[in-house]
């Protein structure tokens, strides 16, 4: 009887697993095909699957936090060892008799389940203790019931496992490769020494172990289709179709296209397939908000909550309406909003008041509509005021352990508030009138943006043609009297160097990259083509970029024009004169200087090392690290084009200059004119002048050049301070 019942159970348990999966996981799927705008990710198939073996396999950015790493590694790989026993109680289960140690290596594969499954078991208690007893605040506006709930599943789910096999080694004489090898499964199997080897209830046991552990595997995969666990099955793929194109880039829609209807996304098809997947794979591990510049000033962004605020969106689409289980404001007192202990709304803190812009009528917006109504998802779902608190430090999106993309979603929501509705902070569109009209977001006269090298004997494109390097000076070098001390320094040591450069003049022009980042996408294309064009004139090969965000745009923005450069940041170039002999450095500077990171250098580059190298040549000089440094490093609060945007306190800026006043430093040395200028406003605001001052590589390296006028230098890079 028990050989005819076995597999029916299975067949039906099996069956109506897979037809519930289908219903859910159709409309997941067709919810990724409605989505409009192309996004090819099935090239270079083998540097797909390396990054599977180190994001996947070798959970490489898991173990960056090594409890939270080594609990989940734990989980992660007992579960792949774990499926064998699973197939092979499927097939035991369909054939009645089969014997496991005759399959070839069974003895190895006994001990290896046997192993994992208490490794696995390990995590689980890991992870329940971190959720319930650590409770790190990255876990705050995460579904912590859910996640509990999933953790007991699995907990009980390995337990059925492990006394399936234990009730059957008390049973006697089992097979050899469930009873030598499986020592742990061993040792349980004497809780169950009193009832008899050849009891019925030991059978009994025997059977609800077996039957339990498959019917709580085939019951978590119904479930994981509804859960926010689906990345257990999502985030593999999500990994294999990461974005192999330039990691500073970002995608350039084509607006002469006759089929284009809407800028930017303002609803979820207006997205690409994987922006949808990225939603599903969402683990809530917070990992991205923990290093996010905004939410750790207060501002009203969380890397985590935008992304799960997107995805409970995509899942009220699907039921055809909204519960809104997000946003769950209950009080505004004074711009403030408070959530439910288990809401996830935006910048939510459970239990706390988390500081935002909002009035009583942008919460209002927020909250569940009774009417059931479709929300907006921007100004409903998502407000304007988080998109606008992003600085595109992309730290988000270097910690995430699943490879989500939230910066490219954050620009393309606010593509449509500004080329379609134009809703945009004022001084962000003072910003973007000042690089139409004037091509510069400074807003000054673009007579005036050579001024600067009047004194300092500097050719001409014009004039020099056939130079080796176009010196792209950028506006902020150009037009901000701080950073011409940028200008001036590097000036100084090409000269001394004997490097064939020239500047544009006047005939240079913004890059676009403020307005790219800020939404403006049309204009930051009629930018980028005008600058091609330009450099294609003089038939230009080479570029110095002092700024990482001009570096960023030439290096991996413009080759979509046809700008294809050989682009190198003044940082790199110095080294290389330095290695190469070409300058020398003997004046010494007796400081303890730290470095901070640009974004658009380090981690959308991955420019670490050479402004080090240039800092640790300079005699005297000792370098010191701050807590947060190269790809962990903080941003200066200025990228995202909020460098002309107001900013509610505490600034990020600020923020940065007490992490670079811990290390005890005396100066920081910066590789950004942006940067140069947030610290400098950070320096004076905080009132720590007389502790700490800033300055850009250059200016550094400038200083202590070894040559006769160097006094001279000195001065003159001191006058344009």
């Amino acid at each position: 009887m028990t050989a005819v019942l076995s597999p029916i159970a299975l067949v039906l348990l099996l069956g109506g697993a897979v037809y519930l999966s289908t219903i859910r996981w159709r409309k997941l799927v067709g919810l990724m095909l409605s989505a409009e705008r192309p996004d090819p990710r099935f090239d270079h198939i083998g540097r797909r699957l390396k990054a599977l073996g180190v994001y996947v396999l070798a959970q490489a950015r898991l173990l960056r936090w090594p409890y939270a790493g080594i609990m989940h590694a734990l989980i992660f790989w007992g579960f792949v060892v774990l499926l064998t026993a699973i197939l092979q109680a499927m097939v035991e289960a369909l054939w009645v008799g089969f014997h496991f140690d005759d399959v070839p290596g069974s003895g190895a594969i006994a001990f290896l389940q046997d192993l994992f499954c208490t490794l696995a078991l390990t995590g689980v208690v890991m992870a329940l203790i971190n959720r319930l007893i650590v409770r790190p605040v990255r876990f705050r506006g995460s579904h912590t019931r859910d996640a509990v709930l999933i953790l007991a599943w699995i907990g009980t789910l390995l337990s059925a496992m492990q006394l399936n096999y234990a009730t059957r080694i008390a049973q006697g004489s089992p097979p050899e490769a469930v009873a030598t090898w499986r020592p742990f499964a061993s040792a349980l199997s004497r809780l169950f020494d009193p009832l008899g080897a050849d009891s019925r209830s030991l059978e009994v046991l025997h059977g609800v172990f077996f039957w339990a552990h498959l019917a709580l595997v085939l019951g978590f995969l119904v479930y994981l289709g509804f859960s926010k666990h689906l990345h257990i099955i999502t985030s593999t793929p999500n990994v294999f179709l990461l974005n192999l194109g330039p990691k500073g880039g970002l995608p350039t829609p084509d607006f002469e296209a006759p089929d284009v209807e809407h800028f930017g996304a303002s609803r979820l098809e207006h997205f690409s397939w994987k922006d949808v997947l990225d939603l599903y794979t969402c683990t809530e591990c917070g990992r991205c908000q923990t290093h996010c510049p905004a939410f750790n000033t207060g501002k009203p962004l969380s890397p985590k909550t935008l992304i799960t605020d997107l995805r409970d969106h995509a899942y009220e689409t699907l039921a055809g309406g909204y519960a809104a289980t997000t946003h769950r404001a209950h009080q505004v007192e004074g711009g403030m909003w408070v959530t439910e202990e288990d809401g996830h709304g935006e910048g939510a803190v459970p239990g706390h008041f988390q500081p935002s812009w909002l009035s009583p009528d942008q919460v209002a917006a927020a909250v569940t509509n009774a009417g059931g109504e479709e929300r907006p998802l921007i100004g409903g779902t998502i407000l304007d005021e988080t998109l606008w608190s992003c600085t595109t430090c992309g730290a988000c999106m270097d910690q995430c352990p699943v490879l989500i993309e939230h910066v490219p979603k954050i620009l393309d929501m606010r593509r449509h508030l500004v080329l379609e509705e134009s809703r945009m902070p004022k001084q962000a569109e003072q910003a973007l009138r000042g690089i139409e009209n004037q091509a510069n977001p400074y807003g000054l006269s673009q007579q005036t943006r050579a001024d600067w090298a009047k004194q300092l004997g500097v050719s001409f494109v014009k004039d020099r043609p056939d130079a080796e390097y176009l010196y792209w000076v950028g506006c902020a070098a150009s037009f901000d009297d701080r950073a011409k001390t940028i200008g001036t320094a590097l000036v100084t040591i090409l000269q001394a160097a004997g490097v064939d450069f020239a500047i544009l003049g006047t005939e240079e022009r913004c890059t676009g990259d403020p307005a790219r980042r800020i939404g403006n996408e049309y204009l930051f294309q009629e930018r980028a083509k005008e600058n091609v064009e330009t450099l294609t004139k003089y038939g230009v090969k080479k570029v110095i970029a002092p700024c990482p965000h001009c570096f960023n745009t030439f290096t991996n923005e413009y080759p979509s024009f046809g700008g294809h450069y050989q682009v190198i940041h003044h940082s790199q170039l110095i080294r290389d004169l330095l290695e190469s002999g070409r300058i020398t450095l003997t004046h010494p500077l007796d400081e303890t200087v730290t470095y901070h990171d640009s974004c658009y250098l380090g981690r959308w580059n991955d420019i670490f090392a050479p402004p080090r190298d240039i800092l640790e040549r300079i005699p005297g000089l000792k370098l010191v690290e701050m807590a947060r440094s190269r790809s962990e490093g903080m941003c200066c609060g200025a990228g995202g084009g909020r460098m002309w945007m107001e900013e509610g306190q505490p600034r990020v800026n600020h923020r940065r200059v007490k992490q670079a006043v811990e290390t005890e430093a005396s100066r920081v040395a910066t590789a950004c004119p942006f940067c140069l200028s947030m610290f400098d406003e950070g320096i004076s605001s905080e009132s720590l002048g007389d502790r700490l001052q800033v300055d850009d590589i250059s200016v550094y390296v400038a200083a202590a050049l070894a040559r006769p006028e160097r006094e001279e230098t000195v001065a003159a890079v001191e006058d344009a301070s």
